[in-house]
């Protein structure tokens, strides 16, 4: 005589089976909010972003200034390369002359005193600029002839 035995599912293996799933879903939102798309871009050499990318690093509005490294500074970089004034492959975290220069010209063009330093009035101003209407003329590049 045989006996059936109904098979008894196996927790662990769904568990582990919805835990991945969950991490998949999680890193396709990031992929398509744009967290993830900017490096991805700046390693193809991409400098070009046609939407502009969410900053999410850090919501501390500190001052911040050459020489500086962290999640502010990639606040300040990230919000710059959407508007315009620093490419996406210069994102580095670190506060660098580059970055400098793209806060000053960003400071310039919004009425700020233009001295490289992210303050609590240059924080207000990248927060409420919109995307630039045309490319942003770097201070360095002549202006086009026509």
């Amino acid at each position: 005589m045989s006996t059936f035995r109904i098979p008894t599912p196996r927790f662990r293996t769904s568990a582990r089976a919805v835990k991945r799933a969950a991490v998949l879903a999680a890193g396709a939102g990031l992929l398509t909010t744009g967290l993830l798309a900017t490096p991805a871009s700046a390693a193809m050499g991409d400098n070009v972003v046609q939407s502009p990318a969410a900053c999410a690093f850090s919501e501390d509005r500190g001052t911040v200034a050459l020489g500086a490294a962290g999640d502010q500074v990639s606040q300040v970089q990230c919000l710059l390369a959407n508007r315009q004034y620093l490419g996406w492959n210069k994102l580095s975290g670190t506060f660098d002359a580059d970055t400098m220069a793209a806060v000053a010209h960003f400071q310039s063009d919004h009425d700020l005193v233009p001295n490289g330093v992210v303050n609590p009035t240059t924080w207000l101003a990248l927060y409420q600029a919109g995307l630039p209407a045309g490319p942003v003329q770097s201070p360095a590049q002549p202006a086009p002839t026509v």
